[in-house]
């Protein structure tokens, strides 16, 4: 399998779960992470990598925004953790920008595999019994 399916399969188990256990936060997260990954799949295609990809870094400017709102609106402890690691993918792209030097792979891979954590937390936080975690 290559990594867009597993990806996407990654993807899908978690935009579920949300809806189906979680709350309104890890719906909302959900959301956001399935908004931003489908944008950003569709602005990547043709990508080279060679230079900074402008509307990629607008869309990972927005799913900042819009987990930062998460993580201001709710109760709930791990909308902090993923607007912290969508920050480092907002910096990857300034990091880019500012040093040429960094080779095409390397920030291929960090603005895609930070995705992972964020859905693997979104997906724990919705699968959480009802009894024990807070509402949000």
């Amino acid at each position: 399998m290559d990594h867009k399916t597993i990806y996407y399969l990654a993807l899908f188990a978690t935009v579920v779960a949300a809806f189906w256990w979680g709350e309104r936060s890890e719906k909302w997260g959900a959301a956001t992470a399935l908004a931003g990954s489908l944008a950003s799949t569709l602005t990547s295609i043709d990508a080279s990598w060679n230079g900074l990809i402008v509307p990629l870094l607008l869309i990972d400017v927005m799913v900042l925004a819009s987990f930062w709102w998460l993580a201001l609106s709710s109760c709930r402890y791990w909308p902090y953790w993923v607007t912290g690691w969508q920050l480092v993918a907002v910096l990857v792209h300034l990091q880019r920008a500012l040093f040429a030097d960094i080779l095409p792979a390397p920030y291929a891979l960090m603005t895609m595999y930070l995705a992972y954590p964020t859905l693997l937390l979104i997906l724990f936080a919705s699968v959480q019994p009802a009894g024990r975690k807070a509402t949000g």
